[in-house]
């Protein structure tokens, strides 16, 4: 897994110790290097893999400025700047520090609810989430608390889930943005109804033992086919936050294991035994973040081989044998003569 991290730094040639293609997929690699010390592996002649701190964190502080000063910056993409910077210990000024906390401030409603850019007068859960995230990196309490929760609380649904506001339908991902944000700002106990949340929750499980695929894994949404590692996390998240005896370990475990490919170590979203999509750090970090939820992280360390079924491979090692076999034949001949 962690080679299949490093394979991907660079992609982006403005830097080459940014990790994926986005703040998001860069952070989220750190996160994983960070959590097995792996940030510099040194090998038998030297580093073999390494991020500059120095390099990335000059490359991520000039985009931030840029942003700002252009007034471009979503809360999306300054979470993941910031969460980087903790990641790899880097500190950033005072001037900077005010300057995103003015910027935080301005993208903050009255009654509630931040925007995704300050230049915006729409709110939803999704930015207020990355806002509290956001303070909670600066250090700093997360202001009217009280008015904040109640506008979250607001956006619960008859179903039992929470919308990205009032006046949309619920989502897996905007609840798990609310239970999270209620839990931190108070308790779950705090919620409109928790069990009914809990049951909106756990209709996206597939419960059927005979579907060897999908057994194991949460829908992103009801109209799904097949579950997700992005959706397996979060609704396993939220669940874990109001009742963790609701969770099924060992059936959830299975399956996102069975969702790394062997050959090149990250998690992909595949759907069936011989169509898999290519590996990403996104669905990687939530195959970690899955797996460390359920302290399982320990699973990684077991190395299972796979060959994959290929006739290139079929014909070389025929040939190989077949070239094998006549050299033997050949010396026989003369050891007779």
């Amino acid at each position: 897994m962690i080679d299949f991290i490093y394979a991907n730094q660079g992609v982006i040639e403005d830097s080459e110790d940014f990790l994926g293609e986005t703040y998001q997929e860069n952070a989220q690699a750190l996160q994983i290097l960070n959590h097995y010390d792996a940030l510099k592996i040194e090998g038998v002649l030297g580093v073999e893999n390494q991020v500059d701190k120095v390099e990335l964190s000059n490359y991520l502080e000039d985009n931030l400025n840029d942003m700002l000063d252009s007034n471009t910056l979503l809360l999306y993409d300054l979470y993941y700047i910031l969460q980087a910077f903790d990641l790899i210990g880097y500190s950033i000024d005072s001037a900077l520090n005010v300057t995103i906390q003015k910027y935080l401030n301005s993208s903050s409603h009255v009654d509630g609810g931040f925007s995704p850019i300050n230049s915006s007068n729409s709110r939803d859960l999704t930015s207020t989430f990355y806002a509290y995230q956001i303070y909670d990196l600066l250090g700093i309490e997360f202001p009217n608390k009280a008015i904040h929760e109640n506008w979250i609380l607001s956006c619960f649904k008859i179903d039992g889930g929470y919308a990205g506001n009032s006046t949309l339908t619920s989502t897996l991902l905007t609840t798990y943005y609310a239970v999270v944000l209620i839990n931190e700002l108070d308790s779950v106990d705090a919620l409109v109804s928790k069990s009914k949340t809990l049951e909106y929750l756990n209709s996206f499980f597939i419960n059927d033992t005979y579907d060897l695929i999908r057994y194991g894994g949460y829908l992103p949404m009801d109209i799904a086919v097949f579950p997700l590692l992005s959706s397996t996390y979060f609704a396993a998240t939220a669940i874990d936050c109001i009742q963790s005896s609701n969770l099924h370990v060992d059936a959830t475990v299975s399956w996102v294991l069975d969702r790394q490919n062997f050959q090149d170590g990250g998690f992909s979203d595949k759907y069936s035994e011989n169509n898999q999509e290519l590996s990403s750090i996104t669905t990687t970090f939530y195959a970690f973040n899955s797996l460390m939820l359920f302290n399982s992280l320990s699973s990684l360390d077991k190395d299972v081989f796979m060959v994959e079924f290929n006739y290139l491979i079929l014909t070389i090692v025929l040939v190989v044998i077949g070239i094998l076999i006549i050299v033997a034949y050949i010396i026989w001949r003369r050891r007779r003569v």
